[in-house]
């Protein structure tokens, strides 16, 4: 059969209105729109074909690229983020302690024993009204210092209160959360010291009973006289306390007593005797082992220093004390902030007409000083122990040891 030619169409014909592989987007069959123009949809293309997006692996491929790259982005500013915010900004738990009927040593070690409750040391901000209590805990390290410097008691051996704002009080597990910011912690100074090294020992290993004392060294005759504030008012007990976290680690190897709260993890931290100025060559060294135990990635090491009955307030022996401890925290290569803790009250049991107590208060305020222009931060005892009770006219107990203590725990949360 002969082949038929085909003809192309003219382009006079008329095209034909739809053809069996095109699809309108909109059909328009009303009897109002019959007689309008027709109009092309948001995607409609020529001839009212309906256009389709079509997914290819090149768009795929760009978007998951964009998208990677918008994340990649995002997690490099997450990652730095702590260069430019973190050294501004204080590290403090966020644990608000609002409830004023609630004893915070309650789950302490010796609580009942040693008859110590949270509620005759410390008292907590009160919420009135509608307002927010945390507001009233201190927010610097300047108003902090100040605050717990110039409080006082309502009463005789009554809870101390800071003046201004609030400083808190920290749980052994909170305490254990400050203390991971530091390659060490040291304590440098005389008796008063020693006491203030005794409570914090107390809180870390949250044991009110023997917390401050080498448990591995004592006998069970000595356990006995020893317990709760005879770690603090008993001649035989004073040369068992503990005087470094070296015989902590040890009597926690050996499973001896430690509160339930209990810090599992701590620092290296001591105690170095130092009554005058230059110190012994024996307590240089100590301090010298100290920071070379520390953490070797940078961390911060807070060095502790007070002086004060040892060298019958003299201002000269505790500036020539300073200079001394400050040259050698330079000669290493840590950052070393120090505290100065200004001098205890004299108990009411010392007799007036030595004037000590004018003396003691004159001593705080020229010690002081004396430290703020060598860069030192300060922290004043006086007010937190002129209305104490004091067993011997000089020297403080337990309650006012766990005060002062937590004091210092404060600052060293504003670090």
């Amino acid at each position: 059969m002969p082949a038929m030619s085909r003809r192309r169409t003219s382009h006079s014909e008329p095209m034909a209105s739809s053809s069996a592989n095109e699809a309108f987007a909109y059909s328009f069959t009303s009897m109002q729109q019959g007689n309008q123009t027709r109009r092309r949809g948001p995607i409609e293309g020529p001839n009212g074909r309906r256009l389709v997006r079509r997914v290819t692996w090149r768009s795929s491929t760009y978007k998951l690229m964009a998208s990677l790259w918008v994340l990649g982005v995002l997690y490099i500013v997450w990652f730095i983020r702590d260069l430019f915010f973190l050294p501004f900004t204080s590290t403090q738990p966020n644990t608000i302690i609002t409830d004023t009927s609630q004893d915070l040593l309650e789950r302490y070690v010796g609580h009942q024993e040693c008859g110590i409750s949270s509620l005759a040391l410390y008292e907590p901000p009160k919420a009135e009204g509608q307002g927010d209590p945390t507001h009233s805990y201190c927010q610097t390290r300047d108003s902090l210092l100040s605050a717990m410097s110039n409080g006082g008691r309502h009463g005789f051996d009554e809870a101390y209160i800071s003046k201004g704002c609030f400083y808190r009080w920290y749980t052994s597990t909170e305490i254990c959360e400050i203390l991971q910011k530091f390659g060490a912690l040291v304590f440098v100074g005389d008796e008063s010291l020693a006491d203030v090294y005794a409570g914090f020992n107390i809180l870390l290993r949250g044991n009110l009973a023997t917390g401050a004392l080498r448990e591995l060294e004592v006998t069970k005759e000595q356990m006995d006289k020893c317990r709760c504030g005879s770690q603090f008012t008993s001649a035989l007990c004073l040369p068992l306390r503990i005087t470094s976290s070296e015989q902590v680690e040890q009597q926690n190897h050996n499973r001896l007593s430690s509160g339930p709260n209990a810090c599992s993890f701590s620092i290296p931290h001591s105690f170095v005797t130092a009554t005058s100025s230059p110190a012994s060559k024996s307590a240089q060294e100590r301090f010298q082992r100290l920071i070379n135990r520390a953490d070797s990635q940078g961390k911060p090491i807070p060095v502790i220093q007070s002086l004060s009955i040892s060298t019958s307030y003299s201002v000269e022996i505790a500036g020539n004390s300073m200079d001394e401890w400050l040259a050698l925290a330079q000669s290493g290569k840590h950052d070393m902030p120090f505290l100065w803790l200004g001098p205890t009250a004299p108990g009411y049991q010392k007799h007036s007409e030595s004037n000590i107590h004018a003396s003691s208060w004159q001593y705080t305020l020229d010690a002081s000083e004396a430290a703020r222009n060598r860069g030192m931060e300060t922290l004043g005892m006086y007010n937190a122990t002129l209305q104490a009770d004091s067993w011997d006219g000089m020297h403080y107990g337990e309650k006012e040891a766990l005060v002062q203590a937590m004091m210092v725990i404060n600052w060293l949360s504003m670090l």
